[in-house]
Order: C-alpha cells, then structure tokens, then sequence
C-alpha cells in the first residue's frame, strides 16, 4: 500500500515564516534594530532621516498593534503631538488628519540635518496618529498590520 507524504518544517506550517513568534516579539524587534540602527549599527542602517522615519512609523504601528506594554508606550508618544497641535493647543483645531499631515511634514520635510533620532520619534508618534486618523493613513497602518499579521500566521 502506497501513501503520500507531506513533509514541512516546524514553524513553517501556518504561514510562520520566522517560527513562533507574537506582535510583541515582533515589536520588541523592531525596537532592538530601530535603537541599534540610530546608534550606527553597521548592519542595521539608518542614515537618513527619511529611514529613520520610516522606521520609527514601522516600529510605532507593531507597537500598537502588540498591545499591553507597547501599546502604552506608543500611546504615550502619540498623545504629544495631539496635546500639542489638537484643539485646546491654541493652534485652532486642526483635525486628527491634520495632526498625521504636520507629523509627516516634520518627519520627512523638515531637515534635521545628521539627527535622526527626531524623525524616528516623529514617525512613532505618527505610526499611532495614522492608525486613528483613517482614509489614505489608516491605509498605510493596515498594510504594515497585515504584513505583522503574515510574518506571526494571523492571516
């Protein structure tokens, strides 16, 4: 008698291309190489400020998306620019998706010359603000959760 078999490696099964791993190992990662790229890593390099950006938008969306601790980290992040900018701040009111619009302007235009510290920061706060704000934002964040969402087998 004849049979067929199927063999796959551990982990591999279910969409787990890295093995067995949550959102909060994945933002616990994001955060080792975020840190490690701004401190001038030779294999993790974020030399510009569009890097660290983005970066800092990617570690601040798996934040989020993780819960618990790192929720409240970027929450916390996320809550300056909106206490800063939102509608008590003297500024007028400029709506949550005028908040995302000023954080990328910050983030990507403003020239912040050989310190990419402030960028990262301004794409983590702005990682929490796209998920809240929605339309092309949400977007934005919903690609990133879904891509976290592959790599974890939540999808």
């Amino acid at each position: 008698m004849n049979s067929l078999s199927t063999l796959a490696a551990p982990g591999i099964s279910g969409g787990q291309i890295v093995g067995a791993i949550t959102l909060s190992g994945l933002s616990l990662a994001a955060a080792i190489l975020l840190l490690s790229g701004l401190r001038g890593s030779r294999r993790v390099k974020i030399d510009t400020q569009e890097k660290a950006a983005w970066w800092g938008i990617i570690t601040g969306t798996l934040w989020k998306a993780a819960g618990n601790s790192w929720a409240d980290i970027a929450d916390g992040i996320g809550s300056l620019p909106k206490s800063l900018l939102g509608g008590d701040s003297g500024f007028g009111n400029p709506g949550i998706g005028g908040i995302a619009v000023a954080l990328t302007a910050l983030a990507f235009v403003w020239d912040w010359k050989a310190r990419r510290v402030i960028p990262a920061f301004l794409g983590i706060a702005a990682g929490v603000v796209y998920g809240e704000a929605g339309g092309i934002w949400g977007i934005l964040v919903n690609i990133i959760r879904m891509a976290a969402a592959k790599i974890t087998g939540g999808a």
